[in-house]
Parts: C-alpha cells; structure tokens; sequence
C-alpha cells in the first residue's frame, strides 16, 4: 500500500495495519506471546514492539499538541536528532524493561486511540498540506503522522510475521 496522501488515506492506512497486527498478536497463545524472540534485532520481545511503537506514539502526540496549542515544541527530545533515533529507541526499550506486555499494549492502544482522533479531528490540509503548520518543517503533519502510525504499525507486523516463523521452526524442530 502507498503512503497516505489524505486524510482519508492515514485514518484507513492506520487503521488496517493496527487491526493486521492485533490479529496477528492475538493468534499467538499467552504463552508464545512471552516467548523471547530468537532472531537478533533490538527489540527481544513483543513487549520491546508494544513499547516502541507507544513511545513514538507519545512522542509524535506529545509534539503536535503542543504545536497544534501554539506551544513550541521539539518532535525529538534533546539532544536525540533524526539521526540518532536508534539511540533513543535503545534508551526507550532499557527505560522499559519492567514493563509488562500487557501495559506496553494498553498504552499502545491508548495512543493509538488519541492519534485516530486528533486524524479524525483535523483537516486533509492540516494533515497533508506541506506548509500549513511551520513547526513541522518541509514535511506535512500528516507524513509525521503516517511515520509513527501505519508505517509503525507495518514495522511492528513484519516483526511479529518473523516471530510467527520462528515458533513454526520451533514446533516442527520439536515435532521431529
């Protein structure tokens, strides 16, 4: 699917890759979803998912209401830049390491309720209208917005497809 251009396009888009990747966590038994990942990669968990993906959530939230309420504000707290987001999701994950699964994925769902309302409540030129706002720089709020929403959620899927793969490896090893 190609990156939304509308209004229409995010809330659609958000909405299908968080409902693929629900259904794909809720397909796994309580017991897979506390199973480690096998395969290298910063996220070691389902929980390291639900953690990342509701962090940028907050972050992107966080930043366009403060904007969106005439507050100034940085999308990126200092002194992490676009280019050191890797440091920042590490620093998240080992914020978190307590965390259980089941309130990184209710926080997850929270914020993932916030972003489809403020999408609801704003206009396609809000949203997509490079310019309209300049605090968000040469991308329009709404490419921000499909960065931490459906393009997230997609990344989060994929990880959970390969997490699938493994218990099949793992249960036809054992079947053998």
């Amino acid at each position: 699917m190609a990156k939304p251009q509308t209004r229409q396009d995010l809330i659609l888009s958000t909405y299908r890759h968080h409902d693929r990747l629900v259904a794909q966590v809720d397909a796994l038994t309580a017991a897979q979803q506390a199973t480690p990942f096998a395969f290298k990669g910063r996220d070691r968990n389902l929980r390291d998912v639900f953690v990342q993906l509701a962090a940028w959530e907050h972050l992107y939230l966080d930043w366009s209401t403060a904007n969106l309420a005439g507050t100034a504000k940085r999308l990126l707290p200092k002194p992490y830049t676009w280019h050191t987001t890797g440091q920042l999701s590490r620093k998240i994950q080992a914020a978190h390491a307590e965390t259980s699964l089941s309130d990184a994925r209710q926080d997850f769902e929270s914020a993932y309720d916030t972003l489809m309302d403020q999408f609801d409540a704003l206009s396609n030129e809000q949203l997509f209208l490079r310019g309209f706002y300049p605090w968000t720089g040469s991308l329009a709020l709404g490419e921000y917005a499909t960065l931490v929403s459906a393009s997230h959620f997609a990344w989060a899927s994929k990880v959970v497809a390969r997490f699938h793969r493994q218990l099949e490896e793992e249960q036809a090893v054992g079947t053998h």
